[in-house]
C-alpha cells in the first residue's frame, strides 16, 4: 500500500514537472512571437508621421521631414518624399512619403494667420473733400491682398477733429485696427499759380501760355485753371495781359495777370535767307567772304577746332559783318555725345577758341548732325532732349536748317545739283545748310547763283542773331 502511494505520488510530481515545462515553453515562445510580430509590422510600416494634416504658415520655409515622427529600421536615404506644397499661395497640397514600397500621405494646408502691418497718420482736409480710408494710411502691408475700411464710421461733415479707426483686413480675414484723427476745416485759401512770369517774345513768334504752368492748392489736389490770352496780338509790338483764373473744389477763386511784351522784329514780314556754313574755317573761307562782299550779303559760319591754321580768317568774318558761331571743337560724335558733361566741355573749348580769335563771345550753336541726329543715341540715350533744353536755359540758341544744299553727300557735288537744292525753298525765313571745308570747292562755285536766285525773289541775306528764326528740327533722341 505504501509502494502504491509512492508510485502515485511520483507520477503526480512527474506530471506537474511536465506541465511546468510546457507552460514555461509557451511563456518563452509568446514574447518571441510578439516581438517577431512587432518587428514584422514595423519593418513593413517603416514611417510614422506626426500629422495627416500639416498647417503651415504662408511664405515660411517648409521641410517635409519635420512631419516625420519615427523611422523604423530605415534611414532617410530609404525614404522618397514627393511634395507639391506651394508656400507662396494659400491652399492644400499633397505630400507623399514612400519607403519599401509603402506610401504614407499627408496634406500641407498653407494658411495665413498673421495680421497686416498697418501704420496710419492724421489727415486734414476741407469740408468738400472725399474721405476714404486710404487717405489716413502710411503703410498697409501683408503677404496677401489688403482691404482698407473704416471701423464704426461716423458723421464727419462738420468742422472739427474726430477719432477715426482704420481696419486693414487680409484675404484670410486677419485684421489690424489703428486709431488716428481726421480734422475738417473750412477752406478759404485760393489756388496759387507758378510759372506765369512776365515774358518777352519777338513779333511773329508765339508762346504756349499753358506750358510750364503749375497750380497748387492747400487742400485740393487737382484745382482748375483757365487761361485767357485773347488780348495778345503776336503780330503787333506792344505789351499785353494774359489772365490765369484758378478755382478749387471749395469755390475759392484767384486771378493772376501775366504781362506779355511783343518786341518788334526787323525781319517780320521780310523774306530773309540765312546762308550758313559748317565745319570751317578752310582754304575756301576767304573766297566765300569775297563773294559775300561782292553781293552785299551776310552769312553765318559754324566753325570747329579742326583746322586752326586758318583761324586768322575768323576775325575777317566778323569785321565784314558776318557771324562766327559754334559748331563743335572736335566733331567726334563718340566724344561730343558721350554725355551731357562731355558736350558742354566741347562747347566751352570751341567757344573759348572763337572768343580768342574774334573778341566776340558767341551764343549761337549748331549741334553736330543737327538737333534731330540719332547718332547720339548710340552713346547717350535721351541726350538731345536734355541738350536742346539746357542750352536755351543757359542763354544759347541752337540753329538747324530748313533747306539743304546737299553738299555733305560727297565731295565735288556738281554745281548744278547744289544750286537746285539750295534754291528749292520758298519759306519766308530760309536757313540753308552748306559746308566750308577744303573738299567743298563746288559749294563756293555754286554760291553766286544761289544768292542771285533769292535776291531776284526779294530776299535779304542776313547773319543769324540770337533772335533769328532757328528752324528747329524734331528731336529724335
Amino acid at each position: 500500500m505504501i509502494n502504491k502511494n509512492k508510485r502515485r505520488k511520483s507520477r503526480k510530481i512527474k506530471h506537474r514537472h511536465a506541465l511546468i515545462i510546457k507552460i514555461t515553453a509557451v511563456l518563452l515562445i509568446i514574447p518571441v512571437l510578439i516581438a517577431s510580430g512587432i518587428f514584422a509590422y514595423l519593418y513593413t510600416h517603416p514611417v510614422s508621421l506626426k500629422k495627416s494634416v500639416i498647417e503651415h504658415e504662408l511664405m515660411e520655409p517648409f521641410d517635409p521631414w519635420d512631419n516625420v515622427k519615427h523611422l523604423f529600421f530605415a534611414d532617410k536615404k530609404d525614404v522618397d518624399i514627393s511634395s507639391e506644397a506651394n508656400i507662396e499661395q494659400l491652399g492644400e497640397y499633397p505630400v507623399t512619403y514612400t519607403c519599401r514600397g509603402h506610401k504614407y500621405s499627408a496634406t500641407v494646408k498653407v494658411v495665413d494667420t498673421t495680421a497686416p502691418v498697418l501704420k496710419v497718420h492724421p489727415y486734414k482736409t476741407d469740408l468738400t473733400g472725399e474721405i476714404t480710408p486710404e487717405k489716413f494710411v502710411k503703410e498697409a502691408t501683408d503677404l496677401t491682398e489688403v482691404t482698407l475700411s473704416f471701423k464704426d464710421q461716423g458723421n464727419w461733415d462738420q468742422e472739427g477733429t474726430y477719432d477715426v479707426r482704420i481696419a486693414a483686413t487680409d484675404s484670410s480675414g486677419n485684421e489690424t485696427v489703428e486709431t488716428t484723427t481726421l480734422t475738417r476745416i473750412k477752406d478759404t485759401t485760393p489756388p496759387v499759380v507758378q510759372g506765369a512770369d512776365n515774358v518777352e517774345v519777338l513779333q511773329g513768334r508765339t508762346v504756349d501760355f499753358e506750358e510750364g504752368i503749375t497750380v497748387t492748392d492747400d487742400m485740393d489736389p487737382d484745382p482748375q485753371v483757365s487761361v485767357n490770352s485773347d488780348q495778345v496780338d503776336f503780330a503787333t509790338p506792344g505789351t499785353y495781359e494774359v489772365t490765369y483764373t484758378t478755382k478749387d473744389r471749395s469755390g475759392n477763386e484767384e486771378t493772376t495777370v501775366r504781362k506779355v511784351t511783343v518786341k518788334k522784329d526787323r525781319d517780320y514780314n521780310r523774306k530773309v535767307v540765312y546762308l550758313t556754313f559748317d565745319d570751317g574755317p578752310s582754304a575756301h573761307t576767304d573766297k566765300i567772304l569775297e563773294i559775300l562782299n561782292k553781293y552785299n550779303a551776310k552769312a553765318t559760319f559754324f566753325v570747329t577746332g579742326n583746322n586752326q591754321k586758318h583761324n586768322d580768317v575768323l576775325k575777317r568774318i566778323v569785321d565784314q559783318g558776318s557771324v562766327v558761331a559754334l559748331h563743335t571743337y572736335t566733331h567726334n560724335y563718340a566724344e561730343v555725345y558721350a554725355s551731357e558733361d562731355a558736350y558742354f566741355k566741347d562747347l566751352k573749348k570751341i567757344s573759348d577758341m572763337v572768343k580768342e580769335a574774334t573778341g566776340v563771345e558767341s551764343k549761337l550753336i549748331r549741334f553736330p548732325g543737327g538737333s534731330s541726329n540719332t547718332v547720339s543715341k548710340q552713346y547717350s540715350p535721351g541726350l538731345m532732349t536734355k541738350l536742346t533744353k539746357k542750352v536755351q536755359e543757359m542763354g544759347y540758341q541752337y540753329f538747324d536748317w530748313n533747306c539743304d544744299s546737299t553738299d555733305a553727300s560727297g565731295n565735288n557735288v556738281p554745281v548744278k545739283t547744289l544750286v537746285e537744292n539750295a534754291t528749292s525753298s520758298t519759306a519766308q525765313h530760309i536757313n540753308i545748310l552748306m559746308h566750308d571745308t577744303d573738299a567743298k570747292g563746288t559749294t563756293v562755285d555754286a554760291l553766286p547763283d544761289i544768292i542771285k536766285h533769292y535776291r531776284s525773289q526779294g530776299y535779304a541775306f542776313e547773319a543769324l542773331t540770337i533772335d533769328s528764326y532757328p528752324a528747329h528740327h524734331s528731336v529724335n533722341n
